[in-house]
């Protein structure tokens, strides 16, 4: 009896060997293989390509094929965690951007906005402690934009020309104290709300949905206790639009219509 028990093991054995040889020679199916959804599936959910599965690996896009131009903007900078990273992540791409920035977190963290001048940025003026101009006397008023605007030339070498009213409030008054400062007012095409950290996904959906020639979009590398979204959309935005033939430039000297 145990050499018919013996026998039995033996032949199990061998059919299951042969059944996964069977299984080994069937090629992988073309999707198995080639979708991307398979290959975002199997990353870690905390990693931004998971959070955004419709977005592929592209090739690298020749500066020749990019035909059109998108202006990324960040407000309420610099952060010694977050500009930093953004301005890594231009720098390895080659993009540019533009940073509008407070005065407050300039005089704390000069070497940013040097390191934002020095890249080619755009580095426009946001105030000094971003507060609502328009409940503001003029003097007031001028004492804040005049502030920043000198701590800017100083650490840059050159004088900004273009400023960004905190909260977007401003009224015929305060427009004309920043263009006696020889500022012109620069808004946005589309406001991703990456403030009110709605999840990188969104941030990078708000962008190409709204994707067209001379877009300035609104994002913010300050203010908050966390801009790591923004990090990651803009990670996957800058493949992502070379792709579509986007070229990420800073904003001209006088800036461009919104």
């Amino acid at each position: 009896m145990a050499h018919v028990g013996r026998l039995r093991i033996v032949a199990t054995v061998a059919l299951l060997m042969l059944a996964a040889c069977a299984a080994a020679s069937v090629p992988p199916t073309p999707t198995a293989a080639q979708s991307p959804m398979a290959t975002a599936s199997a990353l870690p959910t905390t990693t931004p390509t998971s959070a955004l599965p419709l977005l592929t690996t592209r090739p690298t896009v020749s500066s020749k094929n990019l035909t059109k131009t998108i202006y990324l903007t960040f407000d309420d900078g610099p952060n010694p965690t977050w500009t930093a990273e953004i301005l890594s992540l231009l720098e390895k791409s080659g993009a540019h951007a533009s940073f509008f920035v407070i005065g407050e977190n300039a005089k704390a963290w000069p070497w940013l906005v040097e390191r934002e001048a020095r890249d080619g940025d755009t580095v426009g003026d946001h105030s000094w402690s971003h507060p609502t101009l328009t409940h503001l006397s003029a003097s007031v008023v001028f004492a804040e934009l005049a502030r920043d605007k000198n701590l800017i030339t100083l650490l840059t070498g050159h004088a900004p020309t273009l400023w960004r009213p905190p909260y977007e409030a401003f009224n015929p008054s305060v427009v004309s104290i920043a263009s006696g400062l020889g500022m012109t007012m620069q808004l946005w095409s589309v406001s991703t709300g990456d403030w009110q950290l709605p999840g990188t996904q969104v941030i990078v959906l708000r962008v190409m949905a709204a994707l067209h020639n001379g877009m300035v979009v609104l994002l913010h590398d300050g203010g908050g206790y966390t801009r790591s979204e923004t990090v990651a959309a803009v990670a996957l935005l800058i493949p992502e639009l070379e792709a579509a033939g986007y070229r990420l430039a800073a904003l001209p000297a006088r800036g461009t219509a919104w």
